[in-house]
């Protein structure tokens, strides 16, 4: 059985946050858990063509192709599956999510809070889904975090 390929990505912006998601808990998938942009790549296509599908999906902004960089990839084991971590710069606010108009509501894009969050507080009392809180340590101590914190300004 070829294992299932899953995508995250890690949109940094100038101020060094990182664009995260929240299932709530009303979601029948892993309700109140973090998570960067991903999902699984679908039929013939490439990871870098998944991770940009996705994040359009997922956030409404655009990533090129060209300046998304592999942070990681590698099998997990626990989870059957092959997952890849890009990364990219963005210039992207907070403002620059659209949400869901539901008066009283938590800001939400289709049904997730979607906020970019400091770096100093990605990993600060966070329940992550299993594959980005597989990476997402690793990440934020990376050089690549931090040029990637520097480039998007």
């Amino acid at each position: 059985m070829t294992p299932d390929r899953i995508v995250v990505v890690a949109l940094v912006n100038r101020r060094g946050a990182v664009l995260l998601r929240m299932r709530d808990e009303r979601s029948v998938v892993r309700s109140n858990r973090w998570s960067l942009p991903g999902g699984g790549t679908e039929a013939g296509e490439t990871p870098e063509l998944a991770a940009v599908r996705i994040v359009r999906e997922q956030t409404s902004l655009k990533v090129e192709p060209t300046k998304l960089r592999l942070a990681w990839n590698g099998l997990i084991h626990e989870l059957s599956a092959v997952a890849y971590l890009f990364a990219v710069a963005t210039p992207a606010t907070d403002q620059d999510i659209p949400i869901d108009g539901v008066p009283g509501e938590i800001a939400r894009y289709k049904g997730f809070v979607t906020r970019f969050v400091p770096g100093d507080e990605v990993q600060n009392g966070r329940t992550f889904t299993p594959v980005s809180g597989y990476v997402i340590s690793t990440f934020m101590g990376s050089p690549l975090y931090r040029e990637l914190a520097r480039a998007a300004s």
